[in-house]
């Protein structure tokens, strides 16, 4: 028994002390990623304001980046002494693609500019009207949780643009570049939880922005029946089952979806009833900001080039050509005076690096001015002390002295 006691007692400590092992041995490192691949999270975009932006104007601004979240920054704070050349130099350094900028116009209205950074094109919209995120959702019968749907990038629809002419297929490869490809075979239907449809109304010559939440329910299932798959209802009105699902307790006025919006899922989606192999009915609940955007003009660039589309001013082939000659005409002056300038502070840099040294040397040229004039050189006593700053080691060097050795009085 004693024997056994001991055993049990050295097991036990052997035990306590593997484990103080284990926690004083020294992790593995482990390499934690610095850099970021835009290929791997897709595009991203800056939404700022520009001017003197009203109320309303810098919450439209808001909304827009909620919408384009997660592929956004949305605690970006722009200041006014900021340019669009600072947002386009960090563009590279965060991985941005896309700049948009709303300002606002002479004559009151919004206006915003969609640039492809850094080399554009820019593309600018007259906002006509808009409607901001919390009205729509105010408008709404019945209202719905957000709070996960912005985790996921919502899908593009292009609707109405004819890629016969080239301004429409320009704006619809710019807005396609602005939210990441959505692959078929791969997809997963849970996060497809919010779209964007850019709708193009061609008696108006207007384009309709709107934002929709997705949300499906299966089809063929008695309203009743649905209710009881959320939640049971209050059943002590009724004497069986049978009579709470056959006697029209629900409204007939909400009809089920037509057929063109019933699909079969190919996965499991979030609801209830939503199965795989199942047939569901797509529905699409808005949830703002909504907009009308007329196209104003495109350029090339950020904002500084050839205008390409113009929708009110038609320019013939001579004022194109002659338009063409000014601009280039304007980047030569810019890139001849950019050369100017540096050499100019070359020039300025080589002068003052001149001066130091002649300063340096005018001691010398004193005292054998001194000997030439008396014939012996000058007492130690009658030589003033130089007010100059010590002389830097490459300049000593530059010289033939020795960097240790004390400047001589």
């Amino acid at each position: 028994q004693w024997y056994q006691r001991r055993v049990r007692e050295f097991q036990t400590f052997q035990h306590y002390f593997k484990r103080i092992n284990l926690r004083m041995v020294k992790q593995k490192r482990k390499k934690k990623r610095t850099h970021v691949n835009v290929d791997e999270v897709g595009p991203h975009t800056f939404v700022i304001n520009k001017g003197n932006l009203h109320k309303s104007g810098i919450s439209l601004m808001l909304d827009i980046r909620k919408s384009l979240e997660p592929l956004t920054a949305r605690n970006l704070k722009a200041r006014k002494y900021n340019k669009i050349k600072d947002y386009i130099h960090v563009s590279a350094q965060y991985g941005v693609t896309h700049l948009l900028l709303l300002s606002k116009s002479m004559l009151g209205y919004v206006n915003l500019r969609v640039c492809k950074v850094p080399r554009g094109p820019t593309i600018t919209f007259r906002v006509s009207n808009y409607m901001l995120l919390k009205d729509v959702m105010s408008s709404l019968k019945r209202a719905k949780s957000m709070q996960k749907v912005h985790e996921s990038a919502p899908l593009l629809i292009m609707n109405g643009f004819d890629d016969d002419k080239p301004h429409h297929k320009l704006i619809t490869t710019t807005f396609q570049n602005m939210l990441p490809a959505v692959n078929v075979k791969t997809v997963k239907l849970n996060t497809l939880k919010r779209c964007i449809l850019m709708n193009y109304l061609e008696d108006e010559d207007t384009i309709e922005f709107r934002h929709y939440h997705i949300s499906a329910s299966p089809v063929g299932v008695n309203r009743a029946v649905k209710k009881l798959l959320k939640k049971v209802p209050d059943l002590s009105k009724y004497s069986d089952i049978s009579e709470f699902l056959t006697n029209g307790y629900f409204s007939e006025s909400d009809g089920e979806d037509g057929p063109d919006s019933q699909v079969v899922l190919p996965q499991n989606m979030n609801g209830r009833g939503n199965l795989k192999s199942n047939r569901s009915a797509i529905r699409l609940t808005e949830i703002g900001p909504k907009m009308t955007l007329k196209l104003l003009k495109i350029e090339e660039g950020v904002g500084e080039g050839e205008v390409l589309y113009h929708s009110y001013v038609k320019k013939t082939a001579e004022e194109k050509k002659e338009l063409r000659r000014r601009i280039e005409k304007k980047k030569q002056l810019k890139e001849k005076r950019k050369k100017e300038q540096e050499k100019n502070v070359e020039k300025k840099k080589a002068g003052e690096k001149r001066k130091r040294v002649e300063d340096d040397a005018s001691e010398d040229d004193d005292v054998e001015y001194y000997k030439q004039e008396l014939g012996t050189a000058p007492e130690p006593e009658l030589l003033l002390k130089s007010k100059q700053p010590k002389r830097s080691k490459a300049l000593k060097e530059e010289n033939g002295e020795r960097a240790d050795k004390p400047a001589e009085s």
